[in-house]
C-alpha cells in the first residue's frame, strides 16, 4: 500500500506464476452419436385474431413508455413496449381488442399486471405498488374493465 501525493491510497500487486501441477480432472469425451434435429409434428391451432393496429396506436400514444414506470426500452429494432389487455381476450373473460381495454406497459409490468401483482383503482392510482397510471387525454380507459381486472386478478400480495 503506497499513499499518493493526492492523498489516495494505491494498492500494488505482483502476479507470480505458480508451478503447474498435473490436473486431477478427468477429460470428457463426446459420444460418437450424430446430432439429430428434433422431431416435428404438424398441428392446428385455433386462436383469437388480434387487431395489431389498436396495439400499435396505444404504444404510439405513449411513445412506447410504460404507463406504470415510464420506462421506454430501446432495442436495435427500435423502441419496445407491450399492449396489455385489461380484461383478457377469450373465454371466460371475453375482453375486447379495443383501445379502452389496452394499456402500454413494459414487459415486467405487463407480467405483473397479468398475474395480479398490481391492479388499478377507479381513480387510476395503483393497488399493490406505489404510483398512479399515466394516462393521455385521448386514452379513454374503461372503468368496467379496470374493475373486472381488479376483482378477477389482483392477488393483494
Amino acid at each position: 500500500m503506497t499513499p499518493e501525493k493526492s492523498g489516495h491510497t494505491i494498492w500494488l500487486f505482483e502476479l507470480v506464476k505458480i508451478k503447474t501441477q498435473p490436473s486431477t480432472l478427468k477429460s470428457v469425451a463426446e459420444t460418437s452419436e450424430p446430432y439429430l434435429p428434433n422431431p416435428r409434428q404438424e398441428t392446428t391451432v385455433l386462436r383469437i385474431v388480434r387487431d395489431t393496429k389498436q396495439a400499435r396506436k396505444v404504444k404510439e400514444w405513449y411513445d412506447y413508455q410504460c404507463q406504470v414506470c415510464g420506462i421506454r426500452l430501446e432495442c436495435a429494432a427500435g423502441a419496445y413496449a407491450e399492449a396489455a389487455h385489461i380484461r383478457p381476450l377469450g373465454t371466460p373473460h371475453n375482453g375486447s381488442d379495443a383501445l379502452d381495454n389496452l394499456l402500454c406497459l413494459c414487459p415486467n409490468h405487463h407480467v405483473l399486471f397479468d398475474y395480479g401483482g398490481f391492479a388499478v383503482v377507479d381513480d387510476f392510482t395503483l393497488l399493490g405498488m406505489q404510483g398512479r397510471l399515466h394516462i393521455k387525454p385521448e386514452h379513454k380507459i374503461s372503468i368496467a374493465n379496470i374493475r373486472y381486472h381488479r376483482v378477477h386478478f389482483f392477488t393483494g400480495i
